[in-house]
């Protein structure tokens, strides 16, 4: 996928989500507060993060990686059920810091080799995103604490949603002009 292609995905994910923020404040604040205990989407997240990160065990090129990467696919499909059986305390946290970690890895290889210095923009948003994934890793609550921090007032939840839905524009700006 081009970097042109990953700005504006990443523009309308962040416009959409922000849009839904400001249009839809109550709803949106009912989601964000059920997603750290909502067991059925922490199961499907922790699915799609142990497969993509089978997939990008195998896609690496690293040599001490070579002798294991046969086995990649049939680790992932042991630790899903044992992710949800361990792990299974915030679980939707984990597994969506687990994805946050894993998705810079295709736009960064795309990133390092683009002629414009707007590039810098998506690579600081991915490696914010790749932080953000191990620190949700590493400690899931502070997400929940964050969004009950971000909700606690409705004018600094909307002013949450316009961030998002200005540097999603920003990014579909960028897609359109100088990162193609």
């Amino acid at each position: 996928m081009s970097l042109s292609c990953w700005s504006f995905l990443l523009g309308a994910l962040l416009s959409i989500g922000g849009a839904f923020v400001l249009f839809a404040s109550e709803l949106s604040a009912r989601c964000l507060k059920a997603f750290p205990r909502c067991r059925w989407l922490g199961m499907v997240l922790t699915v799609i993060a142990w497969l993509w990160a089978a997939w990008a065990t195998t896609q690496m090129g690293l040599d001490f990686l070579e002798p294991y990467k046969k086995f990649a696919w049939v680790i992932a499909v042991v630790c899903i059920p044992l992710t949800w059986w361990v792990l299974d305390n915030l679980l939707p946290c984990r597994a969506w810091g687990g994805i946050l970690c894993l998705f810079p890895y295709s736009l960064l290889h795309v990133a390092r080799v683009h002629d414009s210095p707007w590039r810098l923009a998506l690579i600081i948003f991915a490696y914010f995103c790749i932080v953000k994934g191990m620190i949700q890793l590493l400690y899931p609550w502070k997400q929940r604490q964050w969004l009950e921090w971000a909700m606690a007032t409705p004018s600094r939840f909307r002013l949450f949603g316009i961030g998002n839905l200005l540097v999603g524009v920003f990014f579909v700006v960028l897609g359109a002009t100088v990162l193609r």
